[in-house]
C-alpha cells in the first residue's frame, strides 16, 4: 500500500484547517455585516484608497523628519542589529517560534519523519515573513520618501534574523525559566554597554556570532529534549485563537493549562504541610499561575519601558521609575485584592495578615526584573551616589507597598476612608526620585525615612 508524502499529508492538514477557519469567518460576516453595512463599508474603502494619495502628498511637508529617521537609521544600524534579537528571546518565554500542533506531531506517529514535519512548519514560517516584510516595505518605499537601499536592508535585516533565531527561540522554549532570563538579561546588559562605551558594531558581531554558532551545534539537536506536550499545547492555542470570533460571540479563547511554569518545582514533589503559611503559600502559586500572563505582560512592560528609556534621557528614566514603583505596586495591591474575589478564597475565613505575610516573595521575585535595569542607570549615572539612590528607591517601593497594601486590607474589611498622610508622602516619595537630576543628596532623605520605619516599627513591637 502506497502512502502519501510527508508533503501531502502536511497540505492536507493545512488545506483543511484553512477551510474551516474560512467557514467560520463566512459565518462571522454573515451574522456582522448586512447589506446596508456592506454600502458603507465599500464607501469607506473608496474613501481610504483616495486618502492614500492625498497621504502620499501630505508626508512630503514632514520631508526633514524623515531626514532625520533615515540618518539615525543608519547611525544606529548595529545597535538595532542586537536589539531585534531580543523580541525572540521575549516571545521564547511563552511561544516555541515553530508552530508544530499537536495535528503535525500526530503525523509523526505514522510513517512520516518529525525533522521532515518540521523542516516545512519552518519553511512555511519563513516564507510567510518574506510576503509580509516584502509588502510592508514595498509600502513604506510608495509612501514615504525614505532611501529605498535602506528600506530594503532594514527589512531583509528582519527577515534574516527571524531566519536564524528561529532555532535558538524553539530551544529556549524549552529551556528553565532562569536559563531564559539569564540570557535575556545578558543580551540587555550588552546592549547597554556597547552604547555607553560606543562599540555598538563590536558587540553586535558578537551577538550575531553567537546566534549564527547556537545554530549549527543546535541544529543536529534540534528535536532531542523537546516537551511535545507543551509545544502542541502552546501552538494549539495560538492557530485557533481568532480574535475577531472571540470578540463578535464575547466568548474569550482559554488556553488549557496542562503544562505550566510551577509543574515542575521540587517542592510539588515533597509531602504537603497542612500550616497555614504552606496552604497560603500554596494559594498564592494557583492565584498566580491562573493570571500569568497578566504578570508577565504588566512586568514585562513596565521593564522594557525602563531599559528603552535609557536610550532618550536621564531625566526620562528617573520618571520612569517613579512611575514603574507605582504602577508595580498598585498593580500587586489589586491583585492582592482579586485574591479574595475568586476562587475557593471567596468562601474560605480570611486572614489577611497571614496572606501579606506569604505574597511578599512573590512580589520580591516580580520586582527583580524592575532593579536590575535600575541598578545598572544609577551605577552609570550618579557613580558614588548610586548606593545611596538604589537606597531611595527600594525604600520609596516597600513603602508605597506597605501603604497599597494596607489600602486593600481596608477595602477587604471596608474600612477604606479618606486620604491620610502617608498617601500623600507615599507620592511625595516618588517626587524625591526624580528630583535626584537636579541634585542626587535628595537621596539623603531615604536615609532619614529609614530610620523612622526601623524606630516606629520597634516602638510598635515593644508595646
Amino acid at each position: 500500500m502506497r502512502h502519501p508524502s510527508t508533503w501531502q499529508a502536511y497540505r492536507f492538514i493545512r488545506k483543511n484547517r484553512f477551510i474551516k477557519k474560512r467557514n467560520i469567518m463566512k459565518m462571522l460576516v454573515g451574522l456582522s455585516i448586512d447589506k446596508t453595512t456592506a454600502i458603507y463599508s465599500l464607501i469607506v474603502g473608496g474613501y481610504v484608497f483616495a486618502a492614500i494619495f492625498i497621504f502620499n502628498d501630505y508626508l512630503q511637508i514632514f520631508k526633514d523628519e524623515f531626514v532625520f529617521i533615515e540618518r539615525t537609521a543608519e547611525e544606529r544600524f548595529w545597535l538595532i542589529l542586537t536589539i531585534v534579537p531580543l523580541r525572540y528571546i521575549f516571545q521564547s518565554f511563552r511561544h516555541p517560534g515553530i508552530l508544530f500542533t499537536s495535528s503535525f506531531y500526530q503525523l509523526g506517529m505514522l510513517p512520516h519523519a518529525l525533522n521532515k514535519i518540521g523542516f516545512l512548519c519552518i519553511a512555511e514560517k519563513w516564507l510567510k515573513q518574506l510576503l509580509i516584510y516584502s509588502v510592508i516595505s514595498a509600502v513604506v518605499i510608495l509612501l514615504t520618501p525614505l532611501n529605498t537601499v535602506l528600506v530594503l536592508t532594514y527589512f531583509g535585516l528582519f527577515w534574516c534574523i527571524e531566519l536564524f533565531m528561529t532555532i535558538p527561540q524553539w530551544k529556549l522554549f524549552q529551556a528553565n525559566f532562569v536559563i531564559k532570563l539569564a540570557i535575556l538579561l545578558t543580551v540587555m546588559l550588552l546592549n547597554v554597554l556597547g552604547t555607553i562605551t560606543n562599540q555598538s558594531q563590536l558587540v553586535s558581531i558578537i551577538v550575531f556570532s553567537i546566534v549564527i554558532i547556537s545554530n549549527i551545534l543546535l541544529f543536529k539537536k534540534m528535536y532531542s529534549g523537546i516537551n511535545w506536550g507543551r509545544v502542541t499545547e502552546v501552538n494549539d492555542y495560538l492557530v485557533w485563537s481568532m480574535p475577531m470570533v472571540a470578540r463578535a460571540t464575547k466568548v474569550k479563547f482559554k488556553r488549557q493549562r496542562r503544562y505550566n511554569l510551577f509543574q515542575n518545582r521540587s517542592s510539588r514533589k515533597r509531602p504537603f504541610r497542612y500550616t497555614e503559611a504552606s496552604i497560603h503559600k500554596r494559594l498564592w502559586i494557583q492565584h498566580i499561575r491562573e493570571n500569568i500572563e497578566l504578570i508577565v505582560k504588566v512586568v514585562g512592560t513596565l521593564f522594557i519601558a525602563l531599559v528603552m528609556l535609557n536610550f532618550v534621557h536621564h531625566f526620562v528614566v528617573l520618571i520612569g521609575i517613579a512611575i514603574s514603583i507605582h504602577v508595580y505596586t498598585t498593580f500587586m495591591a489589586s491583585l492582592f485584592v482579586d485574591r479574595f474575589q475568586s476562587g475557593i478564597v471567596q468562601v474560605l475565613p480570611w486572614d489577611v495578615g497571614g496572606y501579606q505575610k506569604t505574597v511578599k516573595q512573590w512580589v520580591f521575585y516580580g520586582a527583580i526584573p524592575l532593579l536590575i535595569p535600575t541598578i545598572i542607570f544609577a551605577i552609570i549615572h550618579f557613580q558614588w551616589w548610586s548606593p545611596i539612590f538604589i537606597l531611595l528607591v527600594i525604600v520609596t517601593a516597600v513603602f508605597n507597598y506597605t501603604i497599597k497594601m494596607g489600602n486593600a486590607a481596608a477595602i477587604l474589611d471596608k474600612k477604606l476612608g479618606a486620604l491620610k498622610v502617608k498617601d500623600v508622602l507615599s507620592f511625595l516619595m516618588l517626587g524625591f526620585i526624580v528630583l535626584c537630576e537636579y541634585d542626587p543628596s535628595f537621596a539623603l532623605i531615604s536615609m532619614g525615612i529609614l530610620l523612622v520605619v526601623i524606630y516606629r516599627s520597634r516602638r510598635k513591637h515593644k508595646l
